[in-house]
């Protein structure tokens, strides 16, 4: 999805020029002077002067970008009220972009008091203008009733519209809408067709719940070897999910070699990021001994970690095991559970 506040090119359509951050910006024709290029050059002084002088000549991108600044505070002081103040005067003339800024003034309460209600009207004047994030939005709060009364069909609709734009986050949430049947019928196959869309954006839930899916075809060996694939890239780009998964996968021998050691490097690597998940399964492979020999202590260990990380099956065995040490094993496990939750650096993997 875009990011807010949304920064809007001169002569493009505004639905899809957006800013990640105010790091990515876009070139353009109006000279070196313009405010884009200030931008740029991440002069944002000279821009908000740019900024200033089309905007009192009511042109409506000028309005929001200035809006855009004061809201971050780039080359003016951050005011809240004047960023509110230029984003309305860009949104009565009609700027989509402008209206999804105003929706999420209100959501988050920049300046002003949050305001579901406020929001929401803001996100359906932008949807209805075709604004492919505030037709997302609106989506959202249709379906959990924020600032409106709930309504998953009207959500569908609207996630449905912002997924023909291309929107990932759209397409994910419709997706999986289909998987379960809600307001519109259940279809893996429209759903896959979904999440590898948003896939294609590097949209990580998708690529998640698509590799999930494939999963569950365990006798189908491409579907298996896609899995695999999807994981590996994910787990070697960091996501701590995909880790527990390929770690999983290697350890249990599921669509790969087994190899209980790759197993339990992915599956360390995801508890250097504080994976619960990754943590209670390394304390599993050590109870039952799977690939390594029985170990309590370090059993006991890998469940504190796991509790500490927030899991609470973690916190369940790690009481259930207690039970059976006695206070110096007990304390064994509390020394090295210490040493396990140290950040480590992270080990070359396995050609």
């Amino acid at each position: 999805m875009g990011k807010f506040p949304k920064y809007i090119k001169p002569g493009t359509n505004s639905l899809r020029i957006l800013i990640a951050g105010w790091l990515t910006l876009f070139a353009t024709s109006s000279g070196a002077d313009s405010g884009p290029s200030a931008i740029e050059r991440r002069d944002y002084g000279a821009a908000a002067a740019q900024f200033t002088v089309r905007a009192q000549r009511n042109d409506p991108i000028a309005q929001n970008n200035l809006g855009a600044l004061y809201l971050k505070g780039r080359g003016v002081p951050q005011n809240y009220e004047l960023a509110r103040s230029w984003f309305e005067k860009a949104a009565s003339n009609k700027l989509a972009g402008a209206m999804f800024n105003l929706g999420m003034i209100y959501l988050r309460g920049y300046g002003v008091e949050a305001n579901e209600e406020q929001a929401t009207i803001w996100f359906q004047r932008s949807a209805e203008a075709g604004d492919r994030e505030g037709q997302f939005f609106l989506g959202v709060h249709k379906y959990y009733g924020r600032g409106t009364e709930r309504d998953i069909d009207v959500a569908a609709q609207w996630f449905r519209r912002a997924a023909e734009q291309n929107l990932g986050s759209a397409q994910f949430n419709l997706a999986m809408m289909h998987l379960h049947g809600e307001s519109v019928r259940q279809d893996e196959d429209a759903a896959i067709t979904l999440l590898e869309q948003a896939a294609e954006q590097g949209h990580e839930s998708a690529e998640l719940t698509l590799g999930r899916l494939h999963l569950a075809n365990p006798d189908d060996p491409l579907r298996m070897a896609a899995a695999v694939s999807l994981f590996q890239r994910l787990a070697e780009d960091g996501s701590p999910d995909a880790q527990v998964t390929l770690g999983l996968l290697y350890t249990f021998g599921q669509g790969v070699d087994q190899d209980y050691d790759e197993g339990r490097f992915w599956l360390t690597l995801a508890s250097n990021q504080r994976s619960g998940s990754a943590a209670l399964n390394l304390g599993n492979i050590y109870v039952e001994g799977i690939g390594v020999p029985r170990d309590r202590i370090r059993a006991y260990a890998w469940y504190i970690v796991s509790a500490e990380h927030g899991d609470p099956a973690g916190s369940l065995n790690r009481d259930q095991l207690a039970e059976a040490l006695n206070e110096t094993e007990l304390e064994q496990g509390r020394v090295l559970a210490v040493e396990l939750a140290k950040p480590m650096p992270e080990p070359v993997p396995k050609s």
